[in-house]
């Protein structure tokens, strides 16, 4: 088995696990202990705000050499998390401090988990694919084991949250032992830093507010930067917040239909990353992640029209196949615009952008919900989505990058 195969093995059995999550720890704060608005914002942003706080620091020792090698135990601790959850729940403990505690302590592991696998990623990309391709390869892999766990999720009703959270624990560590063996056969610590001590420790000695220099000071990712910022505060907090209040209190629905959502959006995904390998290379990948603001600004206003069930399924749909190439051709991007060197925390500000903009988002969106109802919320995010698009159309550096203008500030 070689070793893009194991990481694509490693990476989906930690996606399934993350599906589970998608859909079982905002269902547990809605569905279970019944939670008002504002209080489910608090739980989706605790998940999501120790990428705020520890991000950024997550990249500076992704960077270090050899960092790779703490990534099977990283898992293991992910692991761990998701045990003592599951032993709670079993003894019938579940409360709100615990769910924060839980959705906080994921968040940490998280927070170092992200940059350290996504550094590592162009050392197990297949050899005979552009790197492009391996993205998006990678990127099919997680959301077909994220439809798979969001779908698993959705029994938890029928089989019970316990058997739910032993398969997502299950499969984290799983998770572990498959990058405990890639970093013993790949020793995937060895980069272009390891071939040169001095660079190395200079790299090593780089503060964070270098990396942030670099990313304000670069013609593209700073721009890149400040979309994913937007989607991460507007998107995803709208997505996690609103949509499963937008399922229990405007459709009257069960956990088995906000899972459908959930699985319909990831299904979005996958139709979005098979259209990218089929399509092949992009040349200009500023053009589409714009594109994808403006076609979620439509999708987002067409929701606050309260469509019937049905409808809502098939728009959620349409959301996840513009997320899916956002987030591919996104990705991509940053990898081909920064070297080596900085990779590590450029890809923590990147998910700093997305993911620390989120908790904010989350929060602010739980008590606009609360305000002003779930319906009024997708109107006002879809009508910023649509302004936002409208004014980076005069970002010419952006708008005309292309795969051979790369690595350049």
């Amino acid at each position: 088995m070689g070793l893009f195969v194991k990481y694509l093995l490693a990476i989906g059995f930690a996606a399934l696990a993350m599906g589970i999550q998608i859909v079982l720890l905002p269902w547990l704060a809605v569905g279970e202990l019944h939670l008002s608005a504002d209080q489910v914002g608090w739980v989706q942003s605790a998940v999501l705000l120790p990428g705020v706080v520890l991000m950024l620091f997550g990249g500076v020792f992704a960077d270090r050499t050899g960092a790779v090698s703490l990534l099977p135990g990283l898992y293991g601790l992910l692991a761990v998390c998701h045990g003592v959850m599951l032993w709670q729940v079993g003894l019938g403990m579940l409360f709100l401090p615990m769910l924060l505690g839980y959705a906080l302590l994921l968040g940490i592991c998280n927070a170092f988990i992200q940059p350290l696998r996504e550094k590592v990623l162009p050392q197990f990309a297949d050899s005979e694919s552009s790197l492009q391709t391996s993205v998006v390869q990678i990127s099919l892999c997680v959301y077909v084991a994220q439809a798979i766990g969001v779908s698993l999720a959705g029994h938890m009703e029928q089989w019970g949250v316990t058997t739910v959270l032993a398969i997502q624990c299950a499969a984290v560590a799983v998770s572990a032992v498959l990058f405990f063996l890639l970093v013993r056969q790949g020793k995937p610590g060895r980069s272009q830093n390891d071939q040169n001590p001095v660079v190395d420790q200079q790299s090593s000695m780089v503060s964070i507010a270098e990396g942030v220099r670099f990313v304000v000071r670069h013609r593209v990712l700073k721009h890149l930067m400040v979309l994913v910022g937007f989607n991460g505060f507007m998107h995803i907090g709208v997505f996690v917040v609103a949509l499963p209040l937008l399922a229990r209190d405007i459709y009257q629905q069960d956990a088995l239909y906000f899972a459908g959502l959930q699985l319909v959006f990831v299904g979005g995904n996958i139709v979005a990353t098979l259209g990218l390998l089929r399509r092949g290379q992009v040349e200009q990948l500023g053009r589409p992640v714009l594109f994808c603001l403006l076609y979620a600004g439509i999708i987002m206003m067409a929701i606050s029209a309260q469509p019937k069930a049905f409808g809502l399924l098939f728009l959620v749909f349409a959301w996840g196949v513009v997320a899916g190439v956002s987030a591919s051709l996104g990705k991509s991007l940053l990898h081909q615009q920064v070297d080596e060197s900085y990779r590590g925390r450029v890809l923590s500000i990147y998910q700093l952008a997305l993911f620390g903009a989120a908790p904010l988002g989350a929060l602010a969106c739980g008590y606009a919900v609360h305000s002003w109802g779930a319906l009024n919320l997708f109107r006002i995010g879809g009508g910023l989505s649509l302004v936002l698009f409208v004014l980076y159309l005069g970002v010419r550096p952006f708008w005309n990058i292309s795969t051979e203008s790369v690595r350049t500030p």
